[in-house]
């Protein structure tokens, strides 16, 4: 008799695979160095917000996908502590910390979604968040993949993103 009766659903198996496909494309050194990404703790965050952002814009649109955008939500913001606290954040402090980048991470997924049909607003999102600034050499370019992801991902399948070839080329 196992110890632990209880198996992990579905949604929570996809979910690590979704995360971790999300975070492999994140760390892409195609996006970071110089006139690029900043290649820092917020710079990374940036990252995995544009990606993490196209992974729920996916799973919203479809919704018997709903289990899954909740689960990978729960462990996309369950590494962002995990980050925190390796960054050597206080536990009294995490709370509030993790408040701000679920704000940030919100407030990003409706900018980008609202801003997909229209390039120059997915620029200057982009430009505004990543880099603080009204716009940015790279915010072009990393526009174009985010406009190009979301197009592919809308018309594959779930499954495709739980793999490298899910997320295209910068």
């Amino acid at each position: 008799m196992p110890i632990w009766p209880f198996h992990r659903s579905r949604a929570e198996t996809d979910a690590e695979a979704l995360l971790s496909a999300v975070t492999n494309a994140s760390r892409r050194p195609e996006f970071y160095g110089a006139d690029r990404a900043p290649d820092t703790l917020d710079g990374r965050f940036e990252l995995m917000a544009v990606n993490g952002v196209l992974a729920m814009l996916r799973l919203q649109a479809d919704p018997a996908l709903k289990p899954l955008a909740q689960a990978f939500a729960d462990r996309l913001f369950s590494q962002f502590d995990a980050g925190l606290r390796e960054a050597g954040t206080g536990d009294t402090a995490v709370p509030k910390r993790m408040h701000k980048l679920a704000g940030d991470f919100y407030g990003r997924l409706d900018s980008y979604a609202g801003a997909l049909a229209e390039p120059a607003a997915l620029e200057a999102a982009l430009a505004r968040n990543v880099w603080r600034l009204e716009s940015h050499p790279f915010a072009s370019q990393l526009a174009s993949y985010v406009a190009k992801a979301a197009a592919e991902q809308a018309r594959a399948p779930i499954s495709a993103m739980f793999t490298a070839e899910g997320w295209p080329a910068l």
